[in-house]
Protein backbone atom coordinates (compact mmCIF):
# COMPACT_ATOMS: atom_id res chain seq x y z
CA UNK A 1 0.00 0.00 0.00
CA UNK A 2 2.55 2.14 0.81
CA UNK A 3 4.13 1.86 -2.47
CA UNK A 4 1.13 2.74 -4.40
CA UNK A 5 0.61 5.98 -2.35
CA UNK A 6 4.16 6.78 -2.68
CA UNK A 7 4.78 6.25 -6.50
CA UNK A 8 4.83 2.78 -6.43
CA UNK A 9 2.96 2.88 -10.20
CA UNK A 10 6.29 4.22 -11.22
CA UNK A 11 8.03 1.62 -9.92
CA UNK A 12 5.97 -0.83 -11.24
CA UNK A 13 6.37 0.87 -14.78
CA UNK A 14 9.92 0.89 -15.11
CA UNK A 15 10.54 -2.27 -14.05
CA UNK A 16 8.29 -3.56 -17.09
CA UNK A 17 10.61 -1.26 -19.01
CA UNK A 18 13.33 -2.88 -18.11
CA UNK A 19 12.09 -6.14 -17.88
CA UNK A 20 12.93 -7.17 -14.58
CA UNK A 21 11.95 -10.29 -13.45
CA UNK A 22 10.35 -10.93 -9.74
CA UNK A 23 13.22 -13.04 -8.78
CA UNK A 24 16.36 -10.68 -10.00
CA UNK A 25 18.40 -8.28 -8.00
CA UNK A 26 17.12 -4.83 -8.29
CA UNK A 27 20.75 -3.08 -9.61
CA UNK A 28 19.65 -0.75 -12.16
CA UNK A 29 20.37 2.80 -11.00
CA UNK A 30 17.16 4.41 -12.09
CA UNK A 31 15.41 1.50 -10.12
CA UNK A 32 17.57 2.17 -6.95
CA UNK A 33 16.94 5.35 -7.25
CA UNK A 34 13.46 5.02 -7.47
CA UNK A 35 13.49 2.54 -4.21
CA UNK A 36 15.65 5.28 -2.45
CA UNK A 37 12.52 7.45 -2.67
CA UNK A 38 10.05 5.71 -1.96
CA UNK A 39 11.82 4.39 1.17
CA UNK A 40 12.20 7.93 2.22
CA UNK A 41 9.11 9.10 1.58
CA UNK A 42 7.45 6.12 3.67
CA UNK A 43 10.38 6.58 6.44
CA UNK A 44 9.14 10.81 6.33
CA UNK A 45 5.26 9.76 6.54
CA UNK A 46 5.76 7.52 9.31
CA UNK A 47 7.93 9.76 11.45
CA UNK A 48 4.95 12.45 11.19
CA UNK A 49 2.64 9.72 12.37
CA UNK A 50 4.75 8.94 15.15
CA UNK A 51 5.28 12.31 15.93
CA UNK A 52 1.04 13.41 15.64
CA UNK A 53 0.15 10.74 17.43
CA UNK A 54 2.55 11.27 20.42
CA UNK A 55 1.05 15.02 20.68
CA UNK A 56 -2.37 13.45 20.55
CA UNK A 57 -1.52 11.18 23.28
CA UNK A 58 0.19 14.03 25.44
CA UNK A 59 -3.34 15.83 25.18
CA UNK A 60 -5.06 12.85 26.62
CA UNK A 61 -2.63 11.82 28.99
CA UNK A 62 -3.42 15.58 30.86
CA UNK A 63 -7.23 14.42 30.73
CA UNK A 64 -6.00 11.07 32.49
CA UNK A 65 -4.30 12.84 34.71
CA UNK A 66 -6.86 15.18 35.98
CA UNK A 67 -9.71 12.63 35.94
CA UNK A 68 -7.19 9.98 37.98
CA UNK A 69 -6.48 12.68 40.56
CA UNK A 70 -10.23 13.81 40.80
CA UNK A 71 -11.05 10.21 41.42
CA UNK A 72 -8.62 9.43 43.94
CA UNK A 73 -9.84 12.56 45.89
CA UNK A 74 -13.24 10.98 45.99
CA UNK A 75 -11.77 7.54 46.59
CA UNK A 76 -10.71 8.78 49.91
CA UNK A 77 -12.80 11.73 50.99
CA UNK A 78 -14.09 11.87 53.93
CA UNK A 79 -17.48 11.67 54.65
CA UNK A 80 -17.73 15.23 55.31
CA UNK A 81 -16.05 16.30 52.28
CA UNK A 82 -17.99 13.81 49.81
CA UNK A 83 -21.63 15.60 51.75
CA UNK A 84 -19.79 19.43 50.78
CA UNK A 85 -18.97 18.61 47.02
CA UNK A 86 -22.71 16.92 46.82
CA UNK A 87 -23.90 19.65 47.98
CA UNK A 88 -21.74 21.86 45.41
CA UNK A 89 -22.55 19.54 42.63
CA UNK A 90 -26.67 20.37 43.26
CA UNK A 91 -25.71 24.14 43.34
CA UNK A 92 -24.13 24.24 40.22
CA UNK A 93 -26.76 21.32 38.53
CA UNK A 94 -29.45 23.93 39.51
CA UNK A 95 -27.53 26.78 37.99
CA UNK A 96 -26.98 24.65 34.72
CA UNK A 97 -30.50 23.90 34.68
CA UNK A 98 -31.86 27.63 35.00
CA UNK A 99 -29.04 29.03 32.57
CA UNK A 100 -30.25 26.36 30.01
CA UNK A 101 -33.65 27.78 29.86
CA UNK A 102 -32.71 31.50 30.06
CA UNK A 103 -32.55 34.00 27.28
CA UNK A 104 -29.43 35.52 26.41
CA UNK A 105 -29.36 38.58 27.71
CA UNK A 106 -31.09 36.74 30.87
CA UNK A 107 -34.20 39.32 29.96
CA UNK A 108 -36.57 35.44 30.13
CA UNK A 109 -36.85 32.40 31.84
CA UNK A 110 -39.30 29.25 30.54
CA UNK A 111 -40.28 28.82 34.15
CA UNK A 112 -42.22 25.65 33.04
CA UNK A 113 -39.09 23.80 31.12
CA UNK A 114 -37.04 25.05 34.27
CA UNK A 115 -39.77 22.88 36.85
CA UNK A 116 -40.27 20.02 34.72
CA UNK A 117 -36.21 19.54 34.38
CA UNK A 118 -36.19 20.24 38.20
CA UNK A 119 -38.15 17.46 38.62
CA UNK A 120 -36.40 15.36 36.75
CA UNK A 121 -33.28 15.67 38.70
CA UNK A 122 -34.61 16.64 42.49
CA UNK A 123 -37.72 14.30 42.98
CA UNK A 124 -39.44 15.48 46.08
CA UNK A 125 -38.37 18.76 46.25
CA UNK A 126 -41.02 21.91 46.69
CA UNK A 127 -40.49 24.39 43.69
CA UNK A 128 -43.03 26.42 44.13
CA UNK A 129 -44.18 28.94 41.41
CA UNK A 130 -41.32 30.66 39.65
CA UNK A 131 -43.55 32.54 37.34
CA UNK A 132 -41.94 36.20 37.16
CA UNK A 133 -38.91 35.47 38.56
CA UNK A 134 -35.66 36.52 37.58
CA UNK A 135 -32.57 33.98 36.57
CA UNK A 136 -30.90 34.79 40.05
CA UNK A 137 -33.64 34.91 42.07
CA UNK A 138 -35.09 31.54 40.65
CA UNK A 139 -31.23 30.14 40.81
CA UNK A 140 -31.06 31.12 44.54
CA UNK A 141 -34.46 29.78 46.04
CA UNK A 142 -34.26 26.34 44.21
CA UNK A 143 -30.89 25.65 45.91
CA UNK A 144 -32.06 26.95 49.17
CA UNK A 145 -35.37 24.31 48.55
CA UNK A 146 -32.81 21.67 47.17
CA UNK A 147 -30.29 22.18 49.87
CA UNK A 148 -33.27 21.86 52.36
CA UNK A 149 -34.29 18.44 51.52
CA UNK A 150 -30.99 16.95 51.05
CA UNK A 151 -30.14 18.12 54.69
CA UNK A 152 -33.21 16.58 56.05
CA UNK A 153 -32.75 13.01 54.01
CA UNK A 154 -29.39 12.67 55.01
CA UNK A 155 -30.37 13.32 58.88
CA UNK A 156 -33.24 10.67 58.55
CA UNK A 157 -30.75 8.36 56.71
CA UNK A 158 -28.24 8.85 59.83
CA UNK A 159 -30.73 8.36 62.10
CA UNK A 160 -32.41 5.01 61.11
CA UNK A 161 -28.48 3.67 60.90
CA UNK A 162 -27.83 4.53 64.32
CA UNK A 163 -31.47 3.06 65.09
CA UNK A 164 -30.27 0.10 63.51
CA UNK A 165 -27.13 -0.28 64.57
CA UNK A 166 -25.37 0.52 61.19
CA UNK A 167 -22.22 2.39 60.76
CA UNK A 168 -22.76 6.27 60.25
CA UNK A 169 -22.90 9.20 56.82
CA UNK A 170 -25.22 6.41 54.84
CA UNK A 171 -25.61 9.17 52.41
CA UNK A 172 -22.15 9.94 52.20
CA UNK A 173 -21.65 6.75 51.33
CA UNK A 174 -24.46 6.01 48.95
CA UNK A 175 -23.20 9.57 47.10
CA UNK A 176 -19.02 8.23 46.91
CA UNK A 177 -20.25 5.49 45.52
CA UNK A 178 -22.65 6.91 42.80
CA UNK A 179 -19.95 9.28 41.48
CA UNK A 180 -17.13 6.85 41.33
CA UNK A 181 -19.35 4.57 38.97
CA UNK A 182 -21.00 7.38 37.25
CA UNK A 183 -16.89 8.69 37.16
CA UNK A 184 -15.73 5.32 35.79
CA UNK A 185 -19.04 4.77 32.80
CA UNK A 186 -18.60 8.21 32.05
CA UNK A 187 -14.62 8.21 31.50
CA UNK A 188 -14.65 5.00 29.96
CA UNK A 189 -17.38 6.41 27.25
CA UNK A 190 -14.80 9.73 26.68
CA UNK A 191 -12.08 7.33 25.32
CA UNK A 192 -14.17 6.45 22.54
CA UNK A 193 -15.16 9.98 21.36
CA UNK A 194 -11.39 10.75 21.92
CA UNK A 195 -10.58 8.24 19.57
CA UNK A 196 -13.08 9.01 17.04
CA UNK A 197 -12.15 12.56 17.20
CA UNK A 198 -8.59 11.31 17.00
CA UNK A 199 -9.59 9.75 13.56
CA UNK A 200 -11.89 13.14 12.50
CA UNK A 201 -8.84 14.74 12.47
CA UNK A 202 -6.31 13.30 10.97
CA UNK A 203 -8.39 13.11 7.56
CA UNK A 204 -8.79 17.27 7.75
CA UNK A 205 -5.03 17.13 7.23
CA UNK A 206 -5.88 17.31 3.55
CA UNK A 207 -7.68 20.34 4.34
CA UNK A 208 -4.52 22.19 4.77
CA UNK A 209 -5.87 22.83 8.85
CA UNK A 210 -3.39 22.41 11.55
CA UNK A 211 -4.92 19.00 13.07
CA UNK A 212 -3.15 19.50 16.29
CA UNK A 213 -4.69 22.40 17.03
CA UNK A 214 -7.85 21.28 16.11
CA UNK A 215 -7.27 17.75 18.49
CA UNK A 216 -6.72 20.05 21.08
CA UNK A 217 -9.33 22.63 20.71
CA UNK A 218 -12.00 19.99 20.56
CA UNK A 219 -10.59 17.39 23.15
CA UNK A 220 -10.88 20.75 25.86
CA UNK A 221 -14.58 20.26 24.44
CA UNK A 222 -15.33 16.93 25.23
CA UNK A 223 -13.06 16.81 28.33
CA UNK A 224 -15.56 20.03 29.69
CA UNK A 225 -18.78 17.95 28.87
CA UNK A 226 -17.62 15.31 30.56
CA UNK A 227 -16.89 16.92 33.55
CA UNK A 228 -20.52 18.29 33.66
CA UNK A 229 -21.95 14.64 32.42
CA UNK A 230 -20.23 13.30 34.96
CA UNK A 231 -21.77 15.88 37.57
CA UNK A 232 -24.98 15.69 36.12
CA UNK A 233 -25.11 11.73 36.19
CA UNK A 234 -24.20 11.62 39.60
CA UNK A 235 -26.55 14.44 40.93
CA UNK A 236 -29.40 12.66 38.68
CA UNK A 237 -28.89 9.32 40.38
CA UNK A 238 -28.00 10.01 43.87
CA UNK A 239 -31.43 12.16 43.96
CA UNK A 240 -33.91 9.10 42.45
CA UNK A 241 -32.18 6.88 44.90
CA UNK A 242 -33.37 9.26 47.70
CA UNK A 243 -36.43 9.03 46.21
CA UNK A 244 -37.00 5.64 46.28
CA UNK A 245 -38.53 3.86 49.36
CA UNK A 246 -36.29 3.38 52.04
CA UNK A 247 -35.82 -0.40 52.87
CA UNK A 248 -36.38 -1.06 56.83
CA UNK A 249 -33.91 -2.30 59.31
Amino acid sequence: DMFVIFGGDKLEKMLETFRVSEDMPVEAPQVTDALDKVQKAVEDQYREIRSEIFRFDETLNEQRKAIYSTRRDLLFADPEKTIATMKQYNGDTVADIVKAQTDSDGSSVDTAKVTEKLGQFFPGVQIGDLSGKDADTITSSVSEAVNKVFTSKMEEMEAAAKAAGRPGMPLARSANYITLVTMDNAWSDHLQNMENLKEAVILRQFQGIDIITEYKNEAFQLFTGLEDKMRFNAVFSLWQSLAAPQATA
